[in-house]
């Protein structure tokens, strides 16, 4: 069993973010299957209209004029479309809303809106018409780390972004997907819960990250069957790796 922590010291932690003024709370939104609303048509509407459908939101758009790429999602029927201006009553039956026309009068009335229906609602470039704001993103699969500065300084997230995505590079992806099968498997052993959690953590500070990247299989393979067992393998663990350019 690990160190109960004091509940005195419980409450301090929990009261910390409060003490140092923390503006937003961070939150990781499931938007799957949730109806969306973009209003606008440009660029940044359009980028705004990817990121909901990565998630897997059901995305609306409402503009007068759309890009071509918006319009060919429209055409697929990855979106639905209607090119007309915004009205009051469009953020109806929406979970969250999106505000990108580039119009400050059309912005505030979508804002507005959806605060009088109690819906999240994000205008961009206007944190203080927000009741969330979006941050900078280092997406690796599963592993996704979220930056802001609370709209202080968004070139510096992007800074922050950028230095991380090259220290975490895309073979974190794959990692954690080997974490992932690692854990589920041997969640199914009679394992003691210590001795798990102290494998995982054996495999967590294991070379494979570097060992991912540059593609090699044979002694992945070695690393997870000296940790976990013969049974653990990346074909096992349904992991394909792919192999670094030049290798066998």
């Amino acid at each position: 069993m690990g160190q109960r922590i004091p509940r005195k010291r419980l409450t301090a932690v929990a009261l910390l973010p409060l003490a140092k003024g923390m503006r937003y709370y961070p939150v990781f939104l499931d938007l799957k299957d949730r109806a969306c609303l973009v209003v606008g048509g440009g660029s940044v509407a359009q980028r705004k209209a990817l990121s909901l459908l990565a998630a897997g939101a059901r995305v609306d758009v409402v503009a007068t004029r759309v890009t071509k790429a918006l319009a060919g999602l429209s055409d697929e029927g990855t979106i639905t479309l209607e090119k007309r201006a915004y009205r009051q009553g469009d953020v109806t039956g929406h979970f969250l809303i999106i505000a990108a026309t580039g119009s400050k009068e059309a912005n505030w009335s979508i804002y507005r809106d959806s605060e009088a229906a109690g819906v999240l609602v994000n205008v961009v470039d206007d944190p203080e018409r927000c009741s969330f704001i979006v941050p900078s993103v280092v997406d690796r699969g599963a592993l996704v780390i979220a930056i802001s500065t609370s709209g202080k300084s968004p070139y510096l997230a992007r800074m922050l972004r950028e230095a991380l995505e090259e220290c975490i590079g895309a073979e974190y992806e794959v990692f954690l997907e080997i974490l992932g099968a690692a854990r589920k498997k041997l969640l199914k052993t009679g394992l003691s819960r210590d001795k798990k959690e102290s494998i995982i953590k054996d495999l967590v500070r294991s070379p494979l990250p570097g060992l991912i990247k540059e593609g090699r299989s044979r002694e992945i393979n070695s690393v997870l069957k000296a940790r976990l067992g013969e049974a653990y393998t990346l074909s096992r663990l349904g992991i394909n790796i792919k192999k670094e350019s030049g290798r066998p």
